[in-house]
């Protein structure tokens, strides 16, 4: 992340009006959707959240300890989410509270960026073939990440890749 951070010190890229909410896996790096949003688009938005939900080991997380927010240079945030593993992450209620505790973003201007990946059975994983398609048919039929998150529909962007394993 500090890496990403001084590139966009150095490069200054022109800033949108609006706030941008990126899903992450990582709860440290740089996400691989806003590397490839800054290399495609060559701008930033004015404040961007880099969102990162955690399950924890216990049925339900309080609310008070719901959100973790780490304000970063450049008008970037890294927001902490936890769940409980009978909860079900809602980012509407999370960029609620990120707004209480000082974020500012008003909904109709907030995007939110999701990876999305096609895997391709062709790589040279050293799995046998139909363990590949199989597992290629699953990921293609899961639920989408942005309804599972309950992110509103007209305010995503996915920016995918093809992988080959």
């Amino acid at each position: 992340m500090d890496h990403f951070l001084d590139e966009v010190e150095r490069t200054k890229p022109p800033r949108v009006r609006g706030a941008a909410v990126f899903l992450s896996h990582d709860v440290d790096g740089a996400p691989l959707v806003l590397q490839r949003h800054l290399r495609y688009n060559k701008a930033l938005h004015e404040q961007i959240i880099l969102l990162s939900i955690i399950t924890q080991e216990v049925p339900e997380v309080e609310h008070e300890k719901r959100v973790i927010i780490e304000a970063l240079p450049q008008g970037f945030h890294r927001v902490r989410a936890y769940y409980g593993f009978m909860e079900r992450p809602d980012v509407g209620e999370i960029i609620v509270l990120c707004g209480d505790l000082g974020i500012k973003g008003e909904a109709e201007e907030t995007t939110y960026y999701v990876d999305s990946a096609r895997l391709l059975p062709t790589g040279p994983a050293p799995m046998m073939r139909w363990r590949k398609r199989l597992f290629s048919f699953m990921a293609r039929n899961a639920s989408a990440a942005t309804d599972f998150f309950n992110i509103p529909p007209n305010r995503v962007v996915e920016l995918g890749a093809r992988l080959e394993f």
